[in-house]
């Protein structure tokens, strides 16, 4: 498994805006299907904020701010993988 399917999810979502009505019917629902696994993403992406923010507080102020730039991208994708399981977990 590489890294980057280890940390994105979304490279095996399909479109679900192209093609015919069953087309599109069953690319959502493979994507809802996928969407059951986003808790393992967001516990991940947690982490890996959790320890950023601790590297920010623990880091010398020259590599703080780098840090921080950093730990806000993790925490939005954090975010951002919360929002797409709630809107398939309800639609």
């Amino acid at each position: 498994m590489q890294l980057k399917d280890y940390l994105w999810p979304f490279g095996q979502y399909r479109d679900a805006e192209v093609g015919t009505t069953l087309e599109r019917a069953a690319a959502f629902r493979h994507n809802r299907r996928l969407a059951r696994e986003l808790p393992a993403y967001v516990n991940r992406w947690s982490m890996i904020s959790c320890l950023l923010l601790t590297g920010t507080i623990a880091s010398p102020p020259v590599l703080s701010p780098l840090l921080g730039i950093v730990f806000t991208l993790a925490f939005c994708m954090t975010v951002h993988l919360v929002h797409v399981y709630l809107r398939f977990r309800y639609s």
